[in-house]
């Protein structure tokens, strides 16, 4: 007669009846969860729970479980009950802090960080999360406060040191940032991100061949670093290693196909090299960047791919700057041929011109709410406006039937401003120039911007009159010239472009000739059909491309090019020489 296997207990079934029950259970659970086995863990859990329900470690165990399969508000509300329960706990507040910061309550994160350092002072964790959640808030001074609190409680804490080097990175001290990240390195010399973010500071200092070390240390150390990849491709472009640049941008790609920045600097980079069908496809991607200056518009209609518009509707809005806007804007006679139903929305500034330019075409001014009509669902498609490109200018040949103007000033307006300049200037050629961007991206606004001593030689071109087309107030600036070498450029004061796009438009029609660096000035010269001349930095916007002094988007314009970093010297030898012979005709 055989004799039965006796059955083993299961651990996670046996009966719980004591508190040396409670611990051992607990302790199995810890272990379970400690390897990753996350269902055991769990499972032991719920059989302390069903038996003593208001068992503390456990309901805060299991919040952790939670929070770990991503249920952060189930983690919550997991490790409140064990926070009502014992309230003394430094470990609970800390952990329901990081569920509440990933739901996006950072007040009540915040709340609960400080309680546990409240109770646990020397919590070098809870500060340094208290740092990262202030950060987020725009809080930086605070956030600097609470990673130096965490590196005095815990001084080799490698990544209290980089997070402190991120603040004081954004607050622009950058000296400093360099110094504490370094710090974060001899603590942990594998410290990957602290090499990244070395090199994101010296490439804000504009000390691009270090920068290039440090990235290539990142990736050295972390070979699937896509963000590494992604900034040495943004360094290796500001060099002009284009080609360079796009393997590495294909690099970041390779390794996080949804990488949103290395797919938009790659679109970038192949339009910069007249790859217009990738590059428009790639530069789609802008929607999903951080850094996006305008806003996606939440239109109730489906976006147009390119499709047969023939008997239907098409909402075009606009984005970008002003400058970006009016380029754009060039496209749309080729949007009218497929469709007589096409609605723009557009900067309230633009409205007049673009209405007198496009009388066809109805146009409404951005707003913060939509217009309620833009919102009809009748409406067939909705394109952003910098989407038009992929499907409307896919080669150099989609642009031959441009016009050389597309847009038209108040010709009565206009035509009172040139009498007005030509009894001011004597017989002599309207020059108007504007010498710098104020874009948003200041780094990039200030490499395409010169200052007016460099003018001097073209300024002092006897037969010619200058007039001031540079926006914003810069009163000091042409009063300073004028102090130093007597040379005067002519203020219109009865002129506000910033104000009122429409007398500006109506002022560049007046001249004879344009001259001034990328900016908003060029693009409403170009669009006008006027002569300008667009002075351009080593590695210029992607809509000029390369090696060329012409371009499809404007054909009255001519492209005077660097010849490497900085070399404004060289482009105004050329321009000056060039006005030479313009005013000997």
């Amino acid at each position: 007669m055989s004799r039965k296997k006796r059955q083993q207990p299961n651990p996670q079934q046996q009966s719980i009846d004591s508190v040396d029950d409670i611990e051992g259970k607990l302790q199995q659970a810890i272990s379970f969860y400690q390897v990753g086995q996350l269902q055991q863990a769990e499972q032991i859990c719920q059989q302390i729970l069903r038996n003593f329900p208001k068992q503390a470690e456990t309901l805060h165990l299991l919040g952790i479980i939670a929070h770990q399969v991503g249920d952060y508000r189930i983690a919550t509300s997991l490790i409140t009950q064990a926070i009502e329960i014992d309230p003394n706990q430094s470990s609970f507040f800390y952990n329901v802090g990081n569920a509440l910061r990933e739901q996006g309550k950072l007040d009540e994160s915040v709340e609960a960080y400080q309680q546990a350092i409240h109770i646990q002072p020397d919590h070098a964790d809870a500060y340094n999360n208290l740092g990262n959640v202030l950060k987020e808030q725009g809080k930086l001074d605070e956030s600097v406060e609470a990673y130096q609190q965490a590196i005095e409680h815990q001084p080799q804490f490698s990544g209290a040191h980089n997070n402190l080097g991120v603040a004081l990175q954004e607050q622009g001290r950058l000296e400093e940032s360099i110094e504490v990240y370094q710090k974060a390195i001899e603590i942990q010399p594998d410290h990957a991100d602290a090499y990244y973010n070395v090199g994101n500071a010296l490439r804000k200092q504009g000390r691009l061949e270090e920068s290039i070390e440090v990235y290539q240390k990142a990736i050295e150390i972390q070979p699937d670093h896509a963000d590494a990849y992604n900034n040495l491709g943004n360094v290796l472009k500001e060099q002009g290693k284009l080609d360079e640049s796009i393997d590495t941008y294909q690099q970041a790609i390779e390794i996080q196909p949804d990488h949103a920045d290395a797919h938009k600097n790659l679109g970038i980079i192949l339009l910069l090299k007249g790859n217009l069908s990738q590059g428009w496809k790639e530069y789609g991607w802008r929607w999903k960047c951080d850094d996006i200056i305008s806003k996606n518009r939440d239109f109730p209609q489906p976006s147009w791919d390119g499709t047969n518009l023939n008997g239907k509707s098409i909402l075009v809005w606009a984005e970008q700057g002003i400058g970006d806007e009016i380029m754009f804007t060039s496209i749309l006679p080729t949007l009218s041929q497929m469709t007589e139903k096409t609605i723009i929305e557009c900067n309230l500034r633009l409205v007049p011109l673009f209405q007198r330019s496009f009388p066809q075409i109805q146009f409404f001014s951005r707003q913060n709410l939509p217009h309620p009509h833009l919102l009809d669902e009748n409406i067939d498609y909705q394109i952003p406006m910098g989407g038009l490109g992929r499907w409307l200018r896919t080669d150099e040949d989609s642009f031959e039937r441009s016009k050389q103007s597309y847009l038209t000033a108040c010709t009565n307006r206009s035509a009172r401003i040139r009498k007005r300049y030509q009894k001011l200037a004597g017989g002599r050629i309207l020059v108007g120039i504007s010498w710098k961007s104020t874009g948003i991206n200041q780094k990039r606004a200030l490499l395409k911007s010169t200052v007016l001593e460099d003018w001097k030689s073209i300024l002092s071109q006897q037969d010619c009159y200058f007039i001031n087309l540079q926006y914003g107030d810069v009163k000091e600036e042409l009063t300073q010239l004028q102090q130093q070498t007597d040379l005067i450029i002519y203020q219109d004061e009865k002129i506000d472009s910033l104000r009122n796009l429409d007398d500006f438009a109506a002022q560049v029609s007046a001249l004879d000739l344009v001259i001034s660096t990328s900016n908003t000035t060029v693009h409403v010269a170009g669009a006008l059909g006027k002569p300008v001349w667009t002075l351009l930095s080593y590695v210029p916007d992607w809509r000029w491309m390369l090696e060329r002094e012409d371009t499809p988007w404007y054909p009255s314009m001519r492209l005077f090019r660097q010849s490497e970093t900085g070399d404004w010297p060289g482009i105004f030898a050329q321009v000056n020489s060039a006005l030479e012979q313009l005013c000997i005709r």
